[in-house]
């Protein structure tokens, strides 16, 4: 009776039966007028545990595995079919009822919506959102009484287990017990090592969700919550929906493995990721601002991985990060000790830039870590896949060309082009896809031809009226200081990358012509590096000319378009040279900290 003493009272919403008369009846209304059902703790629920799951997820380029428990009408596993750009996510979603009407539902409305998206419809397909490739299933089972075999990346439940809760049918199967104590057990076997499980509830609070799911023997560690809208009674603060996320220890030992942990910071123009990972996979990861060193300088940089490297260890040892955030020269002494420690920082592009930011970090990792230019993080895919020397190239915010070697385990640079910033160039990078749709939209209004699809784009992304006023947009300088004007500016010819690709998808021809015109050069490096590598490595070209490399690894979001590598690969086979493997590399700190690991086995 000691388990009966915390429980909820028992209500029709914890039995099965009430569940097939609910969804017996949303299947004739949806079929009737198309509408979806109700969606338990309403709209704002999903878009946070969307939002969530977006912030928290290692991006994959295999689909992620994604489990909705109780999914009913389906509408948050649904909400996964799209996704905040910039960057599509593939998923592999699975909604798991123990009632057949809401399987049946859910099947209905994943149809409804996709037909939906296909339209565009700003009903489901918010402005913002880029189209995930998906797939679903929809399955009957019973978690309290079916074991299942198999893991995810991601469990939810959004209301669930608040009705399991209701119920007080003693589950037999698992030694009578009640199914608010059978769930959580069940619920920790559905999430792989490392992955996550997130959980929105009304019926019980946070630090009681904590306490449910955080039993010793279950290998769920708390991970973090999401902010609810709030409301004060009586001088007491509370919340009446609270969502908490676990992630999964990744060995299969109760306390959580810390070590040898290896260490990742990947420092892009765009943000800092840092990942850590053991034998088992990626234990943590966590995301802060760039710490591009160019342009942030020396100070700002290495603070901000000290303070990213914190939270993520943070999140390892459970313990909080430090506050206030720690200032460059004073240092605290990183809590974790690693094996190994490898750091790639755009703007980090000559020996001394690497060796004043390996000694600024050295008081703090306890020894000089390896540093190199971010562009060599994807030599983790030389490590991965046992390569001994391939071209990598990223084109995202800006971009590089490296010829890599593999030599003792370790990833060299043998050959470089590129990646002198965006007043030099940047060739193929967004910035650049975005100057050249610029110009030949421009110089096509100025020969008097026919006024197409881009240039609406590009009239719309500046919010002009003629295509002449380009050039005043391009060049204008808005308010703050000139560093700030100066990258607000560069980030708007930046952000044309985005719509300017769709655009070459859709076969216009302008963007087809900008993008060329953009990549032409990136590809010219690439052919260059691989006939470098011939040179250096004493390899001879075939009889007429023709080179391969073993390897083209790809990073950045503009070569993690398919129709923009095509044209890039096309010019390399154009000029004779091809690539025996081509990896696009999702995650680059995560690729890169994986080949530390495998280079430490």
């Amino acid at each position: 009776m000691a388990e009966r003493d915390d429980e909820l009272p028992p209500s029709k919403l914890g039995t099965k039966e009430h569940w097939d008369m609910v969804y017996e009846r949303e299947n004739r209304v949806f079929d009737d007028v198309g509408d979806e059902g109700e969606v338990w703790f309403g709209d704002d629920a999903v878009t946070k545990m969307r939002a969530w799951a977006h912030e928290n997820l290692p991006s994959s380029p295999t689909p992620l595995r994604v489990l909705e428990c109780g999914s009913g009408n389906g509408t948050l596993l649904l909400s996964f079919l799209t996704w905040p750009g910039p960057d599509p996510q593939p998923f592999h979603l699975t909604g798991l009822d123990y009632s057949s009407g809401a399987v049946q539902l859910g099947a209905s409305v994943e149809s409804s919506r996709r037909a939906a998206i296909k339209e565009e419809d700003e009903d489901v397909l918010d402005p913002e959102d880029v189209i995930n490739p998906t797939t679903c299933e929809w399955r009957v089972a019973d978690l309290l009484r079916d074991d299942i075999p198999e893991e995810w990346d991601l469990v939810m439940d959004k209301g669930t287990f608040d009705a399991l809760a209701l119920s007080q049918e003693l589950v037999e199967e698992k030694g009578g017990r009640l199914p608010s104590r059978v769930y959580p057990e069940q619920v920790a076997k559905l999430v792989k090592p490392g992955g996550f499980f997130l959980i929105t509830s009304c019926n019980f609070t946070e630090e009681e969700v904590k306490r449910r799911f955080g039993v010793p023997g279950l290998g769920l560690r708390f991970h973090s919550s999401v902010p609810h809208p709030s409301f004060s009674f009586g001088g007491k603060t509370g919340q009446t929906v609270c969502t908490v996320a676990f992630q999964k220890d990744a060995s299969s030992d109760t306390a959580p493995s810390i070590g040898p942990l290896h260490a990742c910071v990947d420092c892009g123009g765009t943000k800092t990721e840092v990942v850590l990972a053991d034998a088992g996979g990626v234990v943590a990861r966590a995301l802060g601002p760039t710490s591009n060193l160019a342009e942030v300088g020396l100070q700002r940089s290495t603070e901000i991985i000290v303070e990213t490297v914190l939270k993520t260890v943070a999140k390892v040892t459970g313990m909080p990060a430090p506050e206030p955030t720690p200032t460059f020269g004073a240092f605290p002494s990183c809590p974790i000790s690693f094996a190994s420690t490898w750091l790639g920082i755009s703007g980090c592009d000559t020996p001394l830039d690497e060796s004043r930011v390996s000694q600024a970090l050295a008081p703090f990792f306890g020894s000089p870590p390896v540093v190199h230019n971010d562009a060599l993080l994807l030599g983790g895919a030389l490590l991965t896949h046992k390569v001994p020397w391939g071209i990598a190239l990223i084109a995202g915010t800006g971009s590089v060309a490296v010829a890599l070697e593999v030599k003792d385990g370790l990833v060299t640079q043998a050959a470089r082009r590129g990646g002198h910033g965006y007043l030099l160039g940047d060739d193929g990078s967004a910035w650049d896809v975005g100057r050249w749709a610029c110009r030949v939209v421009v110089d096509a209004f100025d020969a008097g031809e026919e006024e197409g699809e881009l240039a609406a784009t590009i009239r719309n992304h500046f919010d002009i009226k003629s295509t002449p006023e380009v050039l005043g947009k391009v060049h204008e300088l808005g308010p703050g200081t000139p560093i700030e004007s100066t990258n607000a500016a560069k980030l708007r010819v930046t952000s044309l990358a985005r719509p300017v690709l769709e655009a070459l998808a859709k076969e216009d021809p302008l963007a087809e012509k900008a993008v060329r015109l953009a990549i032409a050069p990136l590809a010219m490096s690439a052919v260059q590096l691989v006939h470098q590598m011939y040179r250096l490595r004493g390899d001879k070209l075939s009889a007429t000319g023709k080179a391969s490399a073993p390897m083209l690894v790809c990073g950045g979001g503009c070569l993690r378009q398919p129709h923009y590598r095509a044209l890039l690969l096309e010019i390399c086979w154009r000029e004779g040279v091809t690539f025996k493997e081509i990896v696009v590399v999702e995650d680059v700190a995560g690729e890169a900290v994986m080949g530390l690991v495998e280079k430490a086995s």
